[in-house]
């Protein structure tokens, strides 16, 4: 049993999982989890075709956006977050954006690794393992918007299949 906890706690650190849900109504769950018992107004909107993401992706994806708004919330003091991810199915690209009212900061000036802090390198990192990119835009008192831009594309069957296995 613990060794299947470990498992699951483990692979979670790599892709969430949709839990059986659809895309939106997983993303709409996480957004609410993560901004519970804060002060602060939550919009999350899907567009496209995103049922049909493989869980790995879908999950990388919620991760990404699950750290902007903890981002947004613990460093950023928003009041109000406003969540979207978007498939084009003609030309492939999927893109989640994270935007809030924060305080914002000038880029090159956060605390990274050498502090403790890992939240850009890790969604970074994840954008990049699904073969996209993650671009943060902020100002000083202008709030910051996260996104990141993957382009949907074939992976190899077996990605998912830690996830499929500990569901047994």
């Amino acid at each position: 049993h613990a060794a299947k906890e470990l498992q699951g706690s483990v692979w979670a650190m790599r892709s969430l999982p949709l839990d059986g849900k659809p895309f939106a109504e997983a993303l709409a769950a996480l957004v609410l989890r993560v901004g519970e018992g804060h002060d602060v107004a939550l919009a999350v909107a899907c567009d496209g075709p995103l049922d049909d993401l493989p869980e790995f992706v879908a999950g990388s994806l919620l991760l990404v956006i699950q750290e902007a708004v903890h981002n947004a919330l613990r460093h950023g003091g928003a009041r109000r977050i406003d969540g979207a991810v978007v498939g084009d199915r003609a030309s492939g690209a999927l893109r989640a954006s994270v935007s809030d009212d924060g305080r914002g900061f000038t880029g090159g000036t956060q605390a990274g690794p050498r502090e403790g802090h890992f939240g850009i390198d890790g969604m970074r990192e994840r954008a990049e393992r699904l073969g996209g990119s993650l671009a943060v835009h902020s100002r000083p008192g202008g709030g910051t918007t996260v996104t990141v831009t993957v382009q949907r594309r074939d992976y190899d069957a077996d990605i998912g299949a830690p996830l499929a296995r500990d569901r047994r």
